[in-house]
Parts: structure tokens; C-alpha cells; sequence
């Protein structure tokens, strides 16, 4: 029987064949959670630098990873910006901490056509924009945007599987779709949505885009595991991001404000690329008394970076639980939900979540699902359950958040109705 972890490997980057159901749902009805987005800020120059640079110290800038200290509360130096939308060392940042919500209310988006199923993706920062898909029938998938509640229609090409799965301040979006004739030749192809208008992203002959900050530079893969792309604007050829010695494969799932990208190596060590052209590996955390053998790193936003680790999966992805535990504490030492500090090392483990979180904003919170099953913002100590459309079964997982604003004022995501159908919806907290 597959581990956990495999099936959030199997789930991670979307199948070289569209898939024949929900991933959404498959991961709700299965336990496994969907890993998407992150967004952020950097300036071109920046970013430019970083892709410049890589290029140039290809298996020369690896870095020795910093010291950490699990389980510890971020140094004062080190805290995120208080206002939502500046970053370090710009006009308007402060290094207060905001005040958590302490409730929120739930409301359905609305679809092109009436459609009867759709769910949220991804989001900008603000939470002014959304971007997901809906189900116009059974089978057939379209993806949209949403901006200030009113919702549209991106006409991505090909008529299988697509996906936007993430998008800025600006409304420039990005994600995929297949394409191809028969089945062998059907592939994603990476799309970038703006000023209305739908290209295919350059430089790969298939691929995938994973996410964009505020200045248009996009992150992703060319499909095949090999490599980490990095495109420094829509129209610019993708580079390629430098893996560590003995590396085979590396993908980049998102980048932050400062140019900032994380990604995983061979599909098990988490991994950091700098704006300087330095990279490193991140640390492993220590789960219950033991290093994790396995993890992956999905978001990041203002230096803080989520992912999943397990200390029961070695090389080959086998599960190893201990000997005399059971069935359930075997699958917990499996898998848990990590956050680091790409700036100072430090990695924590949260128990909060039941697998992972699924996202994380400019302070450190995230939102996920925790062991009972139920949407739920983290914000440190404070923990806010976030309300369903509908009661849900027991044992399913039904109300899934996706998104988190940097205000923490805004989530998105998706929830079954009295019918358990999905709905797309947004949560407004106070």
C-alpha cells in the first residue's frame, strides 16, 4: 500500500496525462492534500540576478545550510512585515506583529454559466484576486479569475484537463493546460493569462507553471523532473536553476517577493535558490527524536517557506513505521506539516495540521486542514476553525482552504454544499 508521502508525491506536479477525476476531490476523499501556490514580490533586476547568476555557478554555489533551531518562535529580527503588501527595507515596513483574525465568514463564489462545481487555486496577496477552475459538465474543466467577487472566463487552449494555479496584484496569471492529439502526444503546455489574452509560455516543449510574484517572474518545470525553471518575465526563455552535486532532478514551485524560489531535489530534499546565486538545501527537522528522512517544500512568502517531512520513508519510498506503534501513529510519523525560515534556518514542525498546510502569507500563518478534519487558519498560537457550507460526513474532508491573504483577512478555497457538490468559496475574517 502506497505511503502518504508517495501519494502527495503522485499529487505534487500534475500527471503527464490529464487525470480522469477531481485531483481536488481525489485528495479530500483520500487524505492527501493538494500542494499549490505561492506569491510574491520581486524586482526584475532582482530576479534577473538570480537567474544570471545560477546560470553562471552551476555546482559551485552550494551553500552549507544554517544552523536551526526546531520548534523555536522566530528571532524579532526576522519577523514579517506588519503591513501587508511592502517587504524589508521599503517605505512602510515595520517589523510589528498584525493581530490574527478571530473569526470569519463563509460565502460562495460565483461561475460563468452557472456552473455547478468550481473550487479556488490560487490567489495574489491581497486576496483581490482568484484564480481556479469550474465544471460546466461532467468531465470537462474551465478555468477562470476572479477580481473583487466578479468572475470570468480564461479561455486556456485544448480541450482536456487545465488549471490556473496562481496569480498577482496585477491579474497576470499562470498554469497549464493539455494539449496533443492522441494520447501519447498529450502534454501540459505552461500558459500565462494577461491583459485578457492567453500565451504559451517559451522555451519548453511541455511543462508546468506553478506560480508568479508581483514583477512577473514565474517558476515551474519542464515536466519531465530534470529540471527547475525560473522565467524572468512572460515572454523571457526559462533558465535553468543549478542543482547540487549528484543531483538528477529539481522542480521550483514558488517564489517570493525578494527572488527568493524554493523547490525539492529528487523528489525528497527541500531546497532554496537566493537572489545572489547562492542555493542550499534546507534543513531537515526532528521528528519525534529522529531526523526526517524525506521532505519536500511547496510555498514561500516573505522568507517563510511550508512544506511536508517524514521520518518514515527512506530512499526508495518505502514506509517504515516503528515497530509496536499503530496504524495511526505509524501514519503521523510519516508525514507532517514544516515551516522554515530561509533567512535564519529555523525549521518547525506543526502538529496543528494533519498533513501539511496549504499555504502560507507574508507573517508565517497558514492555513490546512488539522487532525479532525476541518479548515483552519494557524497563525502561531492562534487557531481559527474556519466554517463549511454544509455539516460534513464524518471521516471527510470537505471544506478546503487554498489561499491566504497577507492581511490573513482573506482565504479561498472550497467547500461541498448540503449536496456534496464543491463549491468555490471565500472566507472574510474579522
Amino acid at each position: 500500500m502506497p505511503s502518504e508521502l508517495d501519494l502527495l508525491r503522485s499529487l505534487d506536479g500534475e500527471p503527464h496525462t490529464p487525470s480522469t477525476v477531481d485531483i481536488r476531490r481525489a485528495i479530500a476523499e483520500g487524505r492527501r492534500r493538494r500542494v499549490h501556490r505561492g506569491v510574491g514580490y520581486a524586482g526584475a533586476a532582482t530576479v534577473t540576478a538570480l537567474a544570471v547568476a545560477g546560470a553562471s555557478v552551476v555546482g559551485t554555489s552550494h551553500h552549507t545550510p544554517s544552523r536551526t533551531t526546531a520548534g523555536t518562535s522566530p528571532t524579532a529580527a526576522s519577523a514579517p512585515p506588519k503591513a501587508a503588501y511592502t517587504i524589508p527595507g521599503t517605505a512602510g515596513w515595520s517589523p510589528a506583529a498584525a493581530t490574527p483574525p478571530t473569526g470569519c465568514a463563509l460565502n460562495r463564489l460565483p461561475t460563468p454559466d452557472d456552473a455547478p462545481m468550481a473550487l479556488v487555486t490560487g490567489a495574489d496577496p491581497t486576496g483581490r484576486y482568484l484564480v481556479g477552475r469550474t465544471y460546466p459538465k461532467p468531465g470537462s474543466y474551465q478555468a477562470v479569475i476572479w477580481h473583487d467577487g466578479d468572475v470570468r472566463k480564461v479561455m486556456l487552449p485544448g480541450d482536456l484537463e487545465e488549471s490556473l494555479q496562481d496569480v498577482n496584484s496585477t491579474g497576470t496569471a499562470v498554469g497549464w493546460s493539455y494539449t496533443g492529439g492522441g494520447e501519447a502526444d498529450t502534454r501540459p503546455i505552461p500558459y500565462v493569462y494577461r491583459d485578457g489574452k492567453v500565451s504559451e509560455l517559451p522555451g519548453v516543449r511541455r511543462g508546468n507553471a506553478y506560480a508568479i510574484n508581483d514583477a512577473g517572474a514565474i517558476v515551474g518545470d519542464d515536466d519531465t523532473g530534470n529540471a527547475a525553471l525560473v522565467w524572468p518575465s512572460a515572454t523571457a526563455e526559462p533558465i535553468r536553476l543549478p542543482l547540487p552535486a549528484g543531483a538528477s532532478q529539481g522542480t521550483a514551485r514558488d517564489i517570493d517577493e525578494d527572488g527568493t524560489t524554493v523547490g525539492t531535489i529528487n523528489n525528497e530534499r527541500p531546497y532554496v535558490w537566493f537572489p545572489d546565486g547562492t542555493h542550499r538545501e534546507l534543513p531537515m527537522p526532528s521528528l519525534d527524536g529522529k531526523q526526517a528522512t524525506t521532505a519536500r517544500v511547496f510555498h514561500i512568502r516573505n522568507g517563510w517557506a511550508t512544506g511536508v517531512a517524514s521520518n518514515g520513508l527512506g530512499r526508495d519510498g518505502a514506509a517504515n513505521p516503528s515497530p509496536g506503534r499503530s496504524d495511526a501513529r505509524a501514519e503521523r510519523d510519516r508525514t507532517r506539516a514544516v515551516r522554515w525560515n530561509v533567512r535564519t534556518g529555523e525549521v518547525r514542525v506543526f502538529g496543528a495540521f494533519k498533513n501539511m498546510a496549504d499555504t502560507v502569507n507574508a507573517h508565517g500563518w497558514q492555513v490546512g486542514i488539522d487532525e479532525r478534519g476541518r479548515a483552519v487558519l494557524v497563525a502561531d498560537a492562534a487557531t481559527v476553525v474556519l466554517p463549511a457550507l454544509a455539516n460534513p460526513q464524518p471521516g471527510s474532508l470537505s471544506n478546503i482552504a487554498t489561499t491566504l491573504s497577507d492581511d490573513g483577512r482573506t482565504i479561498a478555497g472550497q467547500s461541498d454544499d448540503a449536496t456534496g457538490t464543491i463549491q468555490a468559496v471565500v472566507w472574510r475574517c474579522r
